[in-house]
């Protein structure tokens, strides 16, 4: 009964520490490699129990656990010493917390548990579930880490290491001396405490990830739009010169008349090549009376023409000075990207833009493109589906925030039957 009670625990506790880092971690092994990478863990540790050594046990834990976090899950080792301790901290302090308890509540020797099989089944049982509840709700909260954050964890170490040692020293006593009830009644309050510490150690951890994750998100944010701004800035010289040539032109065509009254045919030629040279010209569309605008668009009307996409705008006569540039260019330009990544690979190649008034107070965006799958959509937030989600769906999230900033209003909507996705967003013209 004891060593299938032994067997149970070790396979329960692979279970859980499986659920633990994949709910953290992306995994870097197929399933099947995972598998049979946590069943040679059970295995060693089911063995290495035969020793009956409370300490190699628990070491044997820590050591196969850490390896199996770390070559199946993509994470630093020092992230997984971190998580390893604490969920080794947690497993220890439960197992303790409910084995004091146990034997205060029916008032049952502590070595009775080790010898009673039905003792020892509902201990286990006891055990095991309270270690599964607190790994359980630590998944619930916890969010994805990735190896480009930062070393953070070394200083959170110290608690659940301490709890690792104290409660290692009281099973020590516990076995070793003939304790009495108050004694086990202070281990329980004691290894209650520490439970809770380590459980808002593991609080602030997910805090400072989250903390690390949006500073590092805001990072990317900020270096994007500083790129989209000199890019456009520079479309807008272009956009300039291309107007100082359309006003130029009768005197350009008269040259050439000359020229080519006079059969100079290598001087028109470098002529013409001195127009082009001089002017920077580019193809930019009049859409709007902000240049800016005309700039963003034109450059996803070129992107759209290579990629055969048929690009449709309509601006209506809007003020855009209410938002700033940066706002903008951020807003326009991730609609556009969306919009075009999403687009390119569909059978059906349609873009459609509409940016008009809506009760005078109001700017009103309506964006819709076809798509292949529906994107994922969670509290009218859209969740990004590439590979690298750490590095995308930035965009989105600038669109919220600017959105937030001018007291706008964003809607999501994706017909299957047409395959067709729209946005609509309105915000407020202060």
């Amino acid at each position: 009964m004891s060593v299938f009670c032994y067997g149970i625990t070790y396979l329960f506790e692979q279970f859980i520490s499986y659920q633990y880092f994949n709910n953290k971690f992306e995994k870097k092994n197929k399933t099947k490699t995972i598998f049979l990478l946590y069943l040679l863990s059970f295995a060693s540790q089911f063995i290495i129990s035969f020793f009956n050594s409370p300490y190699i046990n628990l070491s044997a834990f820590f050591i196969a656990n850490l390896l199996v976090c770390k070559f199946c899950f993509d994470i630093k080792w020092k992230q997984s010493i971190f998580n390893v301790i604490l969920l080794t901290a947690i497993m220890l302090l439960t197992e303790l917390l409910a084995m004091y308890s146990f034997t205060t509540i029916f008032r049952i020797d502590l070595l009775a548990c080790k010898n009673d099989d039905l003792i020892l089944f509902f201990e286990t049982v006891a055990t095991k579930t309270l270690y599964f509840l607190v790994t359980f709700l630590f998944s619930k909260f916890s969010r994805k880490e990735t190896q480009n954050l930062k070393d953070y964890s070394i200083f959170l170490l110290i608690l659940p290491a301490s709890s690792i040692i104290t409660t290692a020293s009281f099973a020590f006593l516990s076995f070793k001396l003939n304790i009495d009830i108050s004694t086990n009644i202070l281990f329980v309050i004691v290894s209650l405490i520490l439970l809770v510490s380590n459980i808002v150690i593991f609080l602030i951890h997910e805090k400072i990830i989250d903390t690390l994750t949006t500073n590092s998100e805001l990072l990317l944010e900020t270096q994007k739009n500083k790129i989209n701004e000199e890019y456009y800035n520079e479309l807008e010289k272009q956009y300039d010169s291309s107007n100082i040539l359309i006003h130029d032109i009768k005197k350009c065509l008269l040259n050439i008349k000359v020229l080519s009254s006079e059969n100079k045919n290598n001087e028109i030629s470098d002529y013409i090549n001195s127009i082009y040279n001089g002017y920077e010209i580019n193809k930019i569309k009049q859409y709007s009376k902000n240049k800016l605008v005309n700039v963003i668009i034109s450059r996803y009307f070129n992107l759209c023409q290579n990629a055969e996409i048929e690009l449709t705008v309509d601006i209506r006569n809007i003020n855009f000075q209410f938002i700033s540039d940066s706002d903008l260019t951020a807003l326009l330009d991730n609609l556009l990207e969306n919009a075009y990544e999403a687009t390119k690979d569909t059978s059906k190649k349609e873009i459609i833009l509409t940016i008009d008034k809506y009760n005078e107070s109001y700017m009103l965006i309506k964006l819709s493109n076809y798509s292949n799958t529906a994107p994922m959509i969670i509290k009218n937030y859209i969740l990004s589906s590439k590979d690298n989600k750490n590095r995308h769906g930035i965009g989105t999230k600038s669109i919220a925030r600017i959105i937030k900033k001018y007291d706008g209003d964003i809607e999501y909507n994706y017909l299957d039957d047409q395959k067709k996705f729209n946005v609509t967003i309105l915000l407020k013209m202060n």
